[in-house]
């Protein structure tokens, strides 16, 4: 018993020795330790320093090291986020100023239309009643006027074969790409100006639509680029009719001289926007506008 006792308190005093040396030698451990890290190469130490330097700012700012952006890539995200936020504003821009500007057009256009409308009617309405009203001398001297709508001609060569497709067909009236039917050729037009102008003319009738009709028919079988006008010497290129709109058409005639382009209101009967002065030119204006809006 006594003996076990000795033995622990032995090596209980071995452990403190030991302990007591190894805390006299740690000082002596740091040292060789610090001495040693002198004696490596100045690149290991820097390569070292810069290692503890990244590890420093990745801890601070929280992003790997590696994945820092230095100042040019920065330089060249920042540009191209400019110039993306600048095409869409421009894009989103342009939309924006179309889309107004075609609305602030569209009701000025519609406006102006209207008031055009307005007034080319009212002024239609006041002289279809004036010339209601007008009696034979205010007629005579109305066609005695000097007007300028044949002082202009123009230079057309006829070609049958350059006629659209509808004008050379049998069914022409059929064909017709805009349609048609509304217009009646009568002995009685509906013309504001027609009962006081045939009374001087000495006549109560136009050409009826068959007669046109059956023209028409036999200049397409003949393939003749004209048709007679008749009443008159006139020669009308019944494949130039175009509709202007609803109730205008131009056409191109020969009036035995020259070539000219014409306009016919096939509504008010007027001629490049006059009442006609002939029956020759009622005729012209009857014809033009049975090929174009006649019914068949």
């Amino acid at each position: 018993m006594l003996l076990a006792e000795k033995k622990d308190d032995d090596d209980d005093k071995k452990k403190k020795k030991k302990k007591s040396t190894d805390n006299q030698r740690s000082p002596q451990k740091q040292q060789d330790r610090q001495q040693h890290q002198q004696q490596k190469p100045k690149s290991q130490q820097k390569k070292s320093s810069d290692q503890d330097r990244q590890n420093r700012q990745k801890q601070g700012s929280g992003q790997p090291a590696n994945n820092r952006l230095n100042e040019k890539q920065r330089e060249r995200i920042y540009e191209q986020g400019r110039q993306e936020g600048l095409q869409k504003g421009r894009q989103k821009g342009f939309e924006k100023g179309r889309d107004r500007g075609f609305e602030e057009g569209f009701d000025k256009g519609k406006q102006k239309g209207f008031r055009k409308g307005y007034d080319l009617g009212h002024d239609r309405g006041r002289k279809r009643q004036q010339w209601s009203s007008w009696d034979r001398n205010q007629w005579r001297r109305y066609n005695t006027t000097r007007r300028n709508i044949w002082v202009t001609p123009v230079t057309y060569r006829p070609a049958y074969a350059g006629y659209p497709a509808w004008a050379r067909n049998s069914n022409w009236g059929y064909s017709r790409p805009w349609g048609g039917g509304w217009y009646q050729s009568s002995s009685n037009p509906y013309w504001s100006w027609w009962a006081g102008q045939a009374l001087g003319w000495g006549v109560n009738a136009l050409t009826t639509a068959l007669i046109v009709n059956n023209a028409m028919n036999n200049a397409i079988r003949q393939s003749r680029p004209t048709l007679a006008v008749p009443n008159s010497n006139w020669q009308l290129y019944y494949g130039t009719v175009q509709p202007v709109d609803d109730t205008l058409v131009t056409f191109v005639v020969n009036n035995g001289t020259n070539h000219f382009q014409m306009q016919a209101d096939c509504d008010d009967g007027l001629l490049n926007g006059e009442v006609p002065t002939t029956y020759a030119e009622a005729e012209l204006i009857n014809t033009a506008c049975q090929i174009t809006y006649g019914s068949i």
